[in-house]
């Protein structure tokens, strides 16, 4: 199963973006997204779709499923409230559900347990002031009660376009890099700072990291090698400068590293992905990398860095694909099976295609098609087909969205597995 809930804003240089930020402004309009419960009055299930269709064109806060054991896909909304009622009416919201995070793009989502889901940062407008706004809270999805909750005193920096990492064995959420948009000065401040969430006290604090350190990024990757505690950085852009560098981080002593890899990389690229999949023989893993842009075109290549080699050495490659490739893009999800093999591709878009000069605006550029890369025998096909549904009396806005993000929840004897996104940039 596969499911959809925040996207991501793409941007290529600092010009480009105070364009698209006129643009998203006129497009995006940030309101509070409640489900419409069957126990609502009229008044209230109104105010709710005033509310939803005031979105068709803009940020996405809902979660949405996927059920990939049909044929024909389905999404539709799961139902989701707030860990948190209250009695007095607010203006324009119901009075069931308002501890809801707030639409946005550019956040990162992991899963912390078996049940629950950690959303972190991101950008929105603010609907009071129609500004850009870098958020820095922090909210849990229960999977089991789908229920939202933001754990109290828990605070981050405020940051987008960031890499989170969770590492299971030590519960700690790693967030590297990301960038700030300032309203005073209008510029974009990018960071280097790892800050580390202990997610058993859901407590913030910033390690002593020392060595290489790589320079601050956006639009980066950040992958745990499986069976390690090290955390590999590739790529990313700051001040209109796209990087093809690969760092390493050792959790163990928060050390950053340059490792030594042998064939060429790939062009320097933001806003791709890159997917750890364990090695046929467990001795290591490759990094597929997909997509992205580097301010003047987007791609739809595929790299592998493989971390395997017998002597340690790590080596670059571009494996030769069969099948039809997605269209070149960024922005986009990319998420491993449950069968360790195959890799899901979903949505994102084209932002270097001149929105003026194509035919359907948004709704061209903006992808909501999917693909599955079989990384044994490096074959394209076409992924599951989604059909837009309602669900609980809440929208999704159909399938098209760009920068969500993704996990895998594992199923069991009672349930199949599934893909959740998170949020999103709408048509």
């Amino acid at each position: 199963v596969y499911n959809v809930n925040d996207v991501l804003f793409e941007t290529t240089d600092s010009e480009k973006r105070d364009a698209d930020a006129s643009m998203l402004k006129r497009k995006i309009s940030i309101q509070q997204l409640v489900d419409c419960d069957d126990d609502l009055t009229q008044t209230q299930r109104d105010d709710c779709d005033d509310d939803t269709s005031s979105m068709s064109q803009g940020a996405h806060n809902t979660i949405v499923e996927i059920d990939e054991t049909e044929e024909t896909q389905v999404v539709s909304n799961v139902s989701s409230s707030s860990s948190k009622t209250v009695e007095e009416p607010v203006a324009g919201v119901s009075n069931h559900s308002i501890d809801l995070p707030s639409p946005r793009w550019g956040s990162t989502m992991n899963m912390i347990d078996q049940n629950r889901i950690l959303v972190y940062g991101g950008q929105g407008l603010d609907s009071k002031t129609n500004e850009y706004t870098t958020l820095n809270d922090l909210y849990v999805y229960d999977l089991a009660k789908k229920t939202w909750k933001q754990p109290i005193n828990c605070v981050g920096m405020p940051r987008t376009w960031h890499s989170s990492t969770y590492l299971p064995d030590l519960k700690l959420l790693i967030s590297f890099g990301g960038e700030k948009f300032n309203p005073k000065t209008k510029k974009i401040q990018t960071t280097d700072q790892v800050m580390v969430l202990d997610t058993d006290i859901m407590l913030w604090y910033p390690p002593s990291v020392s060595g290489q350190i790589p320079s601050g990024r956006s639009g980066h990757t950040a992958s745990l090698l499986p069976g390690t505690k090290e955390v590999v950085v590739f790529g990313g852009v700051k001040n209109s400068k796209w990087q093809n560098s690969v760092a390493v981080l050792d959790t163990t002593r928060w050390h950053w590293t340059v490792p030594k890899i042998i064939g060429d990389a790939p062009r320097p690229r933001s806003y791709h992905s890159a997917t750890a999949v364990p090695s046929l023989d467990n001795r290591g893993c490759i990094l597929v990398v997909f997509g992205g842009n580097n301010g003047s075109e987007s791609m739809n290549t595929v790299h592998v860095l493989d971390t395997s080699g017998e002597d340690g050495s790590w080596t670059w490659s571009h494996p030769k694909i069969t099948g039809t490739p997605p269209s070149p893009r960024t922005g986009h999800c990319a998420t491993l099976l449950q069968d360790n093999k195959t890799i899901l591709i979903y949505g994102g878009w084209d932002p270097m295609e001149d929105e003026d000069e194509s035919e359907g605006g948004d709704e061209t550029m903006i992808c909501g098609d999917s693909f599955l890369l079989n990384t044994e025998t490096w074959t394209w096909t076409p992924g599951p087909k989604s059909e837009s549904v309602s669900h609980s009396g809440s929208k999704n806005f159909g399938p098209k969205r760009t920068g969500a993000q993704s996990l895998l929840v594992q199923g069991n004897e009672d349930s199949c597995s599934r893909v959740l996104v998170f949020g999103g940039r709408l048509p």
